[in-house]
């Protein structure tokens, strides 16, 4: 070793302690990579499974999971949506379990198949941290326990489940099923909370607490005393609703909640689908009408959820600002590739004469299949989508 080198793995407590601190307050990925440097890094940083699996400091909450599957068949892949890095992760636990949703706080819900089905859990995909929870028979009225031991999985999508708040309560929604329920880890049971949901919408969990939309417009989920759980108003609708020709979908925007609404037209000549941007203040308990993300944001709506990502961090024209990208499972995916909020346009998706999308496929078309877990795929899908060679995806192989 020359004079000017450094041992940086003799660095002490103190040095090393301060710079795990702060890559764990920007993203547990950086930090975990920094324990798997060395010992003496690993000796004076925390591990994450010493501490409990609701701690928010280890949640993965800047990872999405995309549903394309890399090469093995329990291996995904996850796209960062402050800086448009992509890493693959190989997840055992999908052997015996089912994928039901990706949590805001990046985690996974699943359902245990095997040694008994009906075990809730939420794995931690990149400290492998798994919180049990009560089993789903808790939560299912007794008529509806047969569901689970048939080929009835595709309805339990649990989007709008997460965190709550106060870091101590899991709320579990399947909204399809109208069923919400909420939990600690360690009770034996879920509550079940009662609520409205004729309309077609996708139920957000936003700052630690589960909104949806409803005829009387968006309802809060109130965890804190007195009294239960319970659904509140937080913003009242003015537009017409319809559950046959609108949805509404709730959107986390850079921390900000907003909602998009969708209607269907019927009047010839006009497009099929009609859009409305809405900011959803809930100091004044009003839904603000927009026409733009803030600057500088696109969104990626969905049928279950939706994604907003930062423009600036991909490649320049790959995607556009104040732009709405569609999702797979909604009903204009394979027929509009974009909305543009600042002139109203339409663009179209782009086919060749086989009907598919042409390869290579386009950022866009990556991101579009972004937390959209599905049982069902479209035979236009069929054919594989890769990330490559847009992105490399690095694989995670350390020990947490």
């Amino acid at each position: 070793m020359t004079s000017d080198s450094r041992d940086w793995a003799a660095l002490d407590d103190g040095p090393a302690g301060l710079i795990a601190d702060r890559l764990l307050a920007h993203d547990v990925a950086d930090y975990l990579r920094f324990r798997s440097m060395c010992r003496t890094w690993r000796r004076c940083s925390a591990d994450p499974r010493s501490h409990d699996g609701l701690d928010r400091r280890f949640h993965p909450r800047l990872w999405v999971l995309l549903q394309e599957r890399l090469g093995r068949t329990n291996s995904r892949c996850f796209f960062n949506s402050s800086t448009g890095k992509f890493i693959q992760v190989d997840l055992p636990e999908l052997r015996d379990h089912y994928l039901l949703a990706h949590t805001p706080e990046g985690l996974l819900v699943l359902l245990q198949q095997l040694p008994q089905l009906g075990n809730v859990r939420l794995l931690n995909p990149l400290t492998r941290h798994i919180i049990e929870l009560p089993p789903l028979t808790t939560l299912l009225p007794q008529e509806k326990h047969h569901v689970l031991f048939h080929d009835n999985i595709r309805y339990f999508k649990a989007w709008g489940s997460g965190i709550a708040y106060d870091d101590s309560l899991v709320v579990l929604c399947f909204y399809s099923l109208s069923l919400l329920g909420v939990a600690k880890p360690g009770d034996e049971s879920w509550t079940l909370v009662e609520f409205n949901n004729r309309l077609q919408t996708s139920p957000l969990m936003f700052a630690g607490r589960f909104y949806y939309f409803s005829v009387d417009g968006v309802m809060v989920l109130k965890t804190s005393p007195p009294g239960p759980p319970r659904i509140e108003e937080a913003a009242r609708r003015h537009m017409a609703v319809s559950a046959s020709s609108s949805t509404s979908h709730l959107v986390d925007n850079a921390g900000e909640l907003m909602m998009v609404h969708r209607v269907s037209s019927t009047e010839e000549g006009e497009p099929r689908w009609r859009y409305a941007m809405y900011r959803v203040d809930l100091g004044t308990r009003a839904l603000v009408r927009v026409n733009s993300f803030g600057g500088g944001r696109a969104l990626f709506l969905g049928m279950d959820c939706s994604l907003s990502v930062p423009v600036g961090v991909f490649p320049s024209g790959s995607i556009s600002s104040d732009t709405i990208y569609f999702k797979f499972g909604l009903e204009e995916w394979d027929e509009v590739e974009a909305y543009h909020l600042s002139d109203r346009s339409i663009e179209p998706a782009k086919f060749n004469l086989d009907g598919f999308m042409p390869q290579p496929h386009t950022l866009a078309d990556c991101l579009s299949l972004s937390e959209s877990h599905s049982f069902m795929i479209s035979r236009n899908l069929q054919r594989k989508y890769y990330l490559y060679p847009f992105f490399m995806a690095s694989s995670l192989t350390w020990s947490a």
